[in-house]
């Protein structure tokens, strides 16, 4: 089976965090399924970044482990700003954009939407649709309830606003 697995954040042994998608992808290679990990070229949690440097500057492929990893590239930021969103925007309009690419690279059985923010499901939902595979959505977090709790945000805010619309 063809899984593609979404999360923006995704890292390896070798970028550092976040490390599940990565251990998650390793038994499912082990099990004998190709596994494509999307994730941005910027993240947070890891300790190395990805250069993107490939002819089209806009997708990275490295083979880890027997995983293929899709880095698709994303601006950097400190904190979790209006840079921060700019850096999940890209991400997705970037994976929404190159879907017939990734489509074609993945061909995907399974396309799993990993919730660090639920935005990302839009494109992860087009390429589902367009490879005819079968979409999950991986909780992590209650979105956008978390950041409304944990940092005070009106449901009108606009961030909170998209982040609905994602989960929707």
């Amino acid at each position: 089976m063809n899984i593609l697995l979404i999360n923006h954040y995704a890292g390896s042994i070798y970028h550092g965090m976040e490390y599940r998608p990565y251990y998650l992808a390793k038994k499912w290679v082990e099990k004998g399924h190709d596994v494509t990990i999307l994730a941005a070229s910027f993240s947070h949690l890891r300790t190395n970044q990805t250069e993107i440097c490939t002819n089209d500057d806009l997708l990275d492929i490295q083979m880890i482990d027997g995983i293929r990893y899709v880095f698709v590239k994303t601006p950097s930021y400190n904190g979790n700003g209006a840079a921060r969103f700019k850096n999940m925007l890209s991400f997705c309009s970037r994976i929404y954009l190159n879907r017939k690419k990734i489509s074609k690279l993945s061909k995907p059985d399974v396309v799993i939407g990993s919730s660090t923010y639920p935005l990302d499901m839009i494109p992860a939902k087009a390429i589902a649709k367009l490879t005819k595979a079968r979409l999950y959505f991986e909780v992590h977090d209650l979105w956008p309830l978390s950041p409304m709790e944990l940092g005070n945000m009106s449901k009108y805010h606009p961030f909170i606003a998209t982040m609905q619309f994602g989960e929707d």
